[in-house]
């Protein structure tokens, strides 16, 4: 040591010169990062400050290394510098130095055995020769560490959208929804892919840097599915479920052809996938969703969940379709629809719709004509048609938007809640599994398994809210993005008004603030 100098001292820390390093004390931690850079900056050359290595004095205390004294001149020695956390190494040499293996001699004695550039050693050493003197140049770097990539799941199968299809000049077709997602028994659903094992580095003094671990990837899944050699595969027939990430197999009816006299009325369960018709005079009953390929008859189709008719349907003043959710159809004729929401393609003909949120008909020829239209919310419509003076009708009883969002917002900050209690349960259960406490960790898991479905079905009814509000405006609307021909009477939230013949491009709604209907759009 050619000399060790007290710079500056205070309450908390010390620091010092040993030759042309500085050293800090941090005598009573934890101290503020900035404090100590502003301490440092008095004395240090800037590009010599080891800044994760005053950060480790700031919170823990002790005695470092942290930079080199910034001269006005250059020493009159070679000497090196260890910097950025032992990731890289600097080299000086005064003008008229030339002697290379005393520069070897050096590193070795400040342990510099990684990453050495013996190309930059000689030519620092060949400008110094020649009377140029060398600052701070860079003559050795660690390796850094690569980090280990993430596991992940690629998914086989995917779940239906949700949404209606577009074709290729932009129109909606909303009958091509596939509600079913059919699998068969062997079938793999997904692949597990494992983490990318890191690769350590090391710094210039031949400390190794370890790399991260990758996560493994968490694989849910539930009934009618086996985890075998890192696959999801199926264990019986049937139909791929999803509960948020979670995926299950229930049992499907499937009709091959019609719903008729070979197969008589249906009642199931679960989901019916008929590939034909359901024709005049037979029924399905389901508690599950119903996906008819064809068209639905005189006839009546009952479901717990979805209805997706591909063909539309033909009833001949008979037929009803009720469901719990959505009704999708290319048409309704002479029918009675009884739903959630209702997306019809093409036209609603000389029909009663009672939809419990909305309805929409905005196909490229999307049309009612002479039919009863009740909706909660929100009724779009591309054009109306009347047959006959006042034989069509919308009555949209009204909610209240502000309520609405606000049930929006607090689901938000519920799945918030339930993902940061699912977090620190994930983190109990792997912890507890790895001490061997199963049975605690299995409780963990359960309430963990609860939530995470509890956030399933919270999320379907969050993106059924956003749906209605982002067709919703005031608490009631009527949305005409083409033509009315006749006078359209309409009720919004109980305020009688009326869409004049040749009215285009539309909106009318109700205004909770002014309590009266507006409207908006050109004609």
């Amino acid at each position: 040591m050619e000399q060790c100098l007290e710079l500056e001292r205070s309450e908390f820390s010390v620091l010092y010169r040993d030759g042309d390093d500085l050293v800090l004390e941090v005598l009573a931690p934890p101290v503020g990062v900035l404090d100590l850079l502003t301490v440092l900056r008095r004395h240090a050359d800037p590009n010599g400050i080891d800044l994760e290595r005053v950060r480790s004095l700031a919170s823990s205390g002790g005695k470092a290394e942290v930079g080199y004294i910034q001269e006005e001149g250059l020493s009159s020695r070679p000497y090196v510098k260890i910097v950025d956390g032992e990731n890289r190494c600097l080299l000086s040499l005064p003008a008229g130095f030339s002697e290379l293996s005393k520069v070897e001699d050096l590193l070795a004695s400040k342990g510099v055995v990684q990453g050495i550039d013996m190309d930059e050693v000689r030519k620092a050493v060949l400008e110094s020769a020649s009377g140029e003197a060398v600052a701070n140049r860079t003559v050795a770097r660690g390796i850094h560490p690569i980090n280990g990539e993430d596991g992940w799941i690629e998914y086989l199968k995917e779940p239906p959208s949700g949404k209606p299809m577009t074709d290729e000049s932009g129109d909606v077709d909303f009958y091509s929804l596939d509600l079913v997602v059919l699998i068969k028994k062997g079938e793999t659903l997904a692949i597990r892919h494992d983490p990318v094992e890191p690769m350590d580095g090391s710094t210039v003094t031949g400390k190794p840097v370890t790399g991260r671990k990758g996560k493994s990837p968490r694989i849910v899944y539930g009934s009618g599915i086996e985890f075998k050699d890192g696959r999801l595969v199926a264990s019986m027939d049937g139909q791929i479920v999803w509960r948020g990430e979670k995926m299950s197999i229930e049992p499907l009816l499937e009709i091959a052809g019609s719903v008729g006299p070979e197969t008589g009325n249906i009642v199931y369960h679960g989901t019916v996938l008929v590939q034909g018709d359901v024709l005049d005079g037979y029924s399905i009953d389901a508690e599950g969703d119903v996906e008819i390929k064809g068209c639905v008859e005189r006839a009546n189709v009952k479901s717990g969940g979805n209805v997706s008719i591909r063909y539309g349907v033909a009833g001949k003043g008979v037929a009803v379709v009720e469901a719990k959710g959505d009704v999708l159809a290319k048409f309704v004729q002479e029918a009675e629809i009884r739903c959630s929401a209702l997306k019809v393609n093409e036209y609603i003909l000389r029909s009663k719709i009672s939809a419990k949120r909305g309805v929409m008909v905005e196909g490229r020829n999307g049309m009612v004509m002479s039919s009863r239209i009740e909706a909660s919310s929100y009724v779009n419509v591309r054009t109306v048609r009347m047959m006959k003076q006042e034989d069509s009708s919308i009555n949209i009883s009204g909610i209240s938007r502000a309520e609405l969002f606000a049930k929006y917002k607090g689901l938000l900050a519920e799945d918030e809640r339930d993902s940061d209690r699912m977090l620190v349960l994930s983190a109990s259960i792997r912890t507890l599994s790895e001490k061997g406490l199963f049975k605690q960790a299995t409780t963990r898991l359960a309430e963990f398994v609860a939530l995470e479905e509890a956030q399933a079905d919270r999320m379907a009814l969050v993106s059924e809210i956003r749906e209605t509000l982002k067709n919703l405006r005031g608490d009631a609307t009527l949305n005409l993005i083409g033509q009315s021909s006749g006078s359209l009477p309409v009720r919004l939230k109980g305020v009688s008004c009326r869409v004049e013949s040749g009215a285009r491009w539309m909106t009318m709604f109700y205004d909770p603030d002014a309590d009266q209907v507006r409207v908006v759009g050109r004609g």
